[in-house]
């Protein structure tokens, strides 16, 4: 009997693994995907009782989100949806009050927010790394 279970438990997470893989697989898809057509700011929103988000925003050259998708659920299945709500606005404008105009829940709000603040983490990152002088536009934002 102490065996079964034994099995059955490792059965279960060898499954949990599979199917973990399998969606982070389409998730790198969907990124490749948005690669091609511009950069990729990725925010997340853990949930602990509520459904997690990530969210990818595909923006042009001066940060304007020409693409959005997010991945919302509580489980391996969640896939990436289209998301038009924050298309033809700025990431670096995004705020609180902007999101929350466009109708935007919370965990979708969290996600949009630290997606602006990862890309502007990662450009001062490649500032500091090629030694150029910060931009007076982002630093503002900052």
């Amino acid at each position: 009997m102490l065996w079964a279970l034994f099995l059955a438990a490792i059965a279960v997470w060898v499954l949990q693994t599979v199917l973990g893989l399998w969606q982070f697989r389409r998730f790198n898809r969907h990124v490749k995907e948005l690669r091609s057509i511009g950069r990729v700011a990725i925010g997340k929103s853990k949930g602990r009782v509520m459904a997690g988000a990530v969210m990818l925003l595909c923006i042009d050259k001066d940060c304007r989100i020409i693409r959005g998708e997010i991945m919302e659920g509580i489980t391996i299945f969640a896939q990436c949806k289209p998301f038009p709500a924050l298309e033809g606005l700025n990431l670096l404008d995004l705020d609180e009050t902007l999101c929350r105009s466009r109708g935007l829940k919370r965990q979708e709000v969290k996600a949009a927010l630290s997606a602006r603040k990862d890309y502007l983490d990662y450009q001062e990152l490649q500032r500091e790394r090629t030694g150029e002088q910060a931009d007076p536009v982002a630093a503002k934002t900052l």
